[in-house]
Parts: C-alpha cells; structure tokens; sequence
C-alpha cells in the first residue's frame, strides 16, 4: 500500500514570502524563520510598484517591525543583490505574519501598475531653429530683438498663418 503524503507545514518564513510573491512584482530567492524573527530574501521586477506596496504595509505597522533593504554580494565573480525582508515580531510570529501577508496582499491591490515608461520627444509647433532650448547660454550673440536666440526656450508658440 502507497504511502501517504503529508501536506508540507506551512511556516510562517513560507507564509509570508507567498505573499510577497503574490505582490506579483518579487521573486523569492530563500526563506529561513529564527525565533521570533522572519526573514525573505528576494528580487524585485518592478521597484516602483514595490515600493508603494511597502509604504502601504509599513504604514500601517502594528505590533510588529520590519527592516527592508538591498543586500549586496558576489555571485559568479559579479556583484549582484536582492531585496531583504526582515520582520520582528513582539507576539506570537505566526499572527503576525497574517496580518503582514493581508497588508501586503491589500497594498497589491491599491498600489499603481507601472506600464513601460517611454520618452516620445518631437519638435514644437511654431519654433525656430533659433528657439530651442538646448542652445547654450552666449551672452555674445545677439538678443531676439536682432534675430538671435532668446534663450528662454518655447515660452509661446505661435500659430502657422
């Protein structure tokens, strides 16, 4: 007769790094639980949308403290990072890492989606190649009153007539 296997225990180290994976923005790397102490080792995709989500969990800080930062190290002869998640807490660890997963779960729903940010740049209607603003300051040319730059950059446009 087969055995049976027993369903993996889910800890408390476990717990709160599927929450951090559930932000939908981290990696987890490692996990690891000491005492009363929490601690996730991860990357991050997408840092802005990270970081909101943080501002959300940690503003509302009970009962419990965290230390997060980027810790740096040697991997492969290159210097690499990840994201550190230490979480203190002055209860029991497991209470309180529900209520951190369900701050993090929330601040990953409120927090704003980052789209692939882009720059479009194109000429402004109505300007010269005398008015532009990437013309260095010469106080030696002369002023718009003489047909020179204003150096002020495109503070009007004028219509085409």
């Amino acid at each position: 007769m087969a055995e049976k296997k027993k369903p993996a225990k889910k800890t408390p180290d476990l717990l709160l790094g599927r929450a951090i994976a559930a932000s939908g923005v981290a990696e987890i790397i490692r996990t690891s639980l000491e005492n009363n102490t929490v601690k996730v080792l991860y990357r991050v995709r997408e840092k802005r949308t990270w970081l909101a989500i943080l501002e959300y969990a940690l503003s509302r800080a009970t009962d419990w403290s965290a230390h997060v930062c980027q810790q740096y190290f040697m991997r492969g002869g290159k210097l690499v990072y990840g994201w550190n998640f230490i979480l203190q807490s002055q209860g029991p660890v497991e209470d309180t890492v529900k209520k951190v997963a369900t701050l993090l779960t929330e601040g990953a729903k409120v927090a704003p989606k980052v789209a692939g940010v882009g720059l479009d740049s194109f000429p402004l209607v109505g300007t010269s190649r005398h008015r532009t603003s990437n013309i260095m300051f010469d106080p030696r040319l002369p002023g718009p009153g003489r047909g020179g730059p204003s150096h002020k950059g495109a503070y009007s446009i004028q219509e085409e007539k």
